[in-house]
């Protein structure tokens, strides 16, 4: 295989597993597939660099926001659900207080309604935790944009062939970490260190 044909093949396999920025922090590293050539060794003239996307992510105040912005969108759907539950609650106290002395079809409309509740509470739970999930992506979609086109403008300025994303990294010696690069590309001081 000829150095174009590699090139080609490891960008391909960098695409799929090398920068994995458009992960949420909850979301797992992916894998690092080394890239050698036939002889095992590095591609001549490449330079590698890495970075911790979950670190960056961390440290853009646009990550902060969206973080606040999900978290009272979550409360709000929160609420909601506590809201009926809490109907739901008092609905099956009332029941279990009269359940006595009121007559089987009176009980019998009362145990329909309150099925029709928990089943309500059952679709509400699995439509807020789509919609939040939908949220979520909404919201953190152009943060993760910006670190990635941020990301890929140092490495060009720079001149790194690949960028790894440090979680996946097992070993990484002669590579060098462009997070400080990419942190003032965006502006991001260092917080002073307590004393």
């Amino acid at each position: 295989m000829n150095t174009r044909t590699l090139r080609n093949l490891a960008a391909v396999s960098l695409a799929l597993v090398v920068f994995s920025c458009k992960q949420t922090p909850a979301d797992k590293p992916a894998a690092v597939v080394p890239i050698v050539t036939a002889e095992g060794d590095t591609l001549p003239g490449d330079k590698f660099g890495y970075i911790n996307s979950l670190e960056l992510l961390s440290l853009m105040p646009e990550m902060k926001d969206a973080d606040q912005k999900l978290e009272a969108y979550a409360r709000k759907k929160e609420g909601s659900f506590q809201s009926l539950a809490q109907t739901y609650q008092k609905k099956v106290q009332e029941l279990q207080q009269i359940g006595d002395v009121i007559t089987p079809s009176d009980q019998e409309k009362r145990v329909k309604e309150l099925q029709g509740l928990e089943q309500r509470l059952q679709q509400m739970q699995q439509s807020s935790q789509n919609e939040v999930g939908q949220e979520k992506e909404r919201l953190y979609a152009p943060v993760l944009a910006k670190a990635d086109s941020v990301i890929k403008l140092v490495a060009k300025e720079n001149g790194f062939t690949f960028i790894f994303d440090a979680p996946a990294l097992l070993y990484a010696d002669s590579m060098r970490n462009i997070l400080p690069m990419v942190k003032e590309k965006l502006g991001i001081k260092d917080e002073p260190k307590a004393e």
